[in-house]
């Protein structure tokens, strides 16, 4: 079984024990048991819930990660539903759902696989710590804190993405085909981002609403709504990164436009030029009796000199009024 159990004690000696059914004989006032579960299996979670006393707990919700986030209260115990984002190396954003089933003193957490933020927390908190002292939701706020940063986190990911296209907008040419696709999957991203965030805000607004309050101390309260505020920055962070990657739409836009500029004037030199031969070649073809037209190759040879000493002139020209 893919469990994890550490227990907090007040004095900040703190341990990782095994999970058995003895475990019960190791929680007290003074101490925090935190029971992390890497699998969504029934065996496994019918143990747990068993062992630590949860009943009608609701082990079909608990094991099924496709419902929407929520908060549920029980007897003796609450649990709620979050999804969480982890990201590869590659910087591919990957969901996490993640149970809470808290109790006194207890704090439960099942997810599919070892969770990044949690695994951080662990490693923040090795030594002796005062974990111990804190009471359940503060320790439980401490948690979604870390959750909430690592929506944080992508899209500190997403905007590294969009600068590394936006510098590739500015100093070479995309086509239209590769830059669609590139900002259609930022924009698929973090629609993402989005979709999985958004609803959990039933969860924290409901940890802070006055109904769950009663149960909890006002330290706890305060460590709720302060999460609360977390999270509505998490949200705007989203809904901010969702407007820089449409600007990327407008940086290609102009851009375009201001190569079409450039070669318009291109061509508008290229057509002065032609234009200007073609006059010269229009003058010389004229069927009047001049002496300079009887001076044969010599005269044919002049012309051309002619020709390349405008094009020069013009081609300077065109350099210093910057027209291309």
């Amino acid at each position: 079984m893919q469990i994890k159990v550490y227990l907090y004690n007040k004095d900040g000696i703190d341990q990782e024990l095994e999970f058995d059914k003895d475990i019960f004989e190791e929680i007290g006032d003074n101490k925090l048991i935190w029971v992390n579960v890497h699998e969504r299996k029934k065996e496994t979670l019918l143990h747990v819930l068993s062992v630590l006393n949860f009943k009608n707990a609701p082990v079909k919700n608990i094991l099924s990660d496709f419902e929407r986030p929520k908060l549920e209260k029980f007897e003796n115990f609450y649990r709620f539903f979050v999804v969480s984002v982890n990201a590869d190396e590659n910087g591919k954003i990957e969901k996490v759902p993640i149970d809470f089933i808290v109790t006194e003193n207890i704090v439960v957490t099942v997810a599919d696989k070892e969770v990044d933020y949690l695994n951080e927390f662990r490693d923040l908190e090795k030594g002796e710590t005062h974990v111990g002292a804190l009471h359940t939701e503060s320790f439980v706020a401490s948690l979604l804190d870390m959750h909430v940063v690592g929506y944080f986190r992508a899209v500190e990911i997403l905007e590294k993405k969009v600068d590394k296209l936006d510098t590739r907008i500015l100093t070479r040419e995309l086509s239209d085909d590769e830059f669609l696709n590139q900002i259609v999957e930022l924009r698929r991203e973090v629609s993402r981002l989005r979709r999985l965030l958004l609803p959990q805000r039933d969860v924290f607004y409901a940890l802070s609403r006055p109904d769950f309050q009663p149960i909890i101390g006002p330290v706890d309260r305060q460590h709720f709504q302060m999460l609360n505020d977390h999270y509505e920055n998490a949200v705007d962070s989203v809904e901010s990164s969702r407007d820089t990657v449409i600007s990327l739409f407008d940086l290609y836009t102009t851009k375009s436009a201001h190569n079409m500029n450039n070669l318009m004037k291109r061509l508008t030199f290229v057509t002065l030029i032609v234009g200007g031969l073609g006059a010269i070649a229009g003058i010389w073809g004229m069927n009047f009796e001049v002496d300079y037209f009887k001076a044969a190759e010599t005269g044919f040879w002049l012309t051309i000199a002619g020709m390349g000493t405008f094009i020069f002139a013009t081609t300077i020209l065109a350099k210093i009024k910057r027209w291309f």
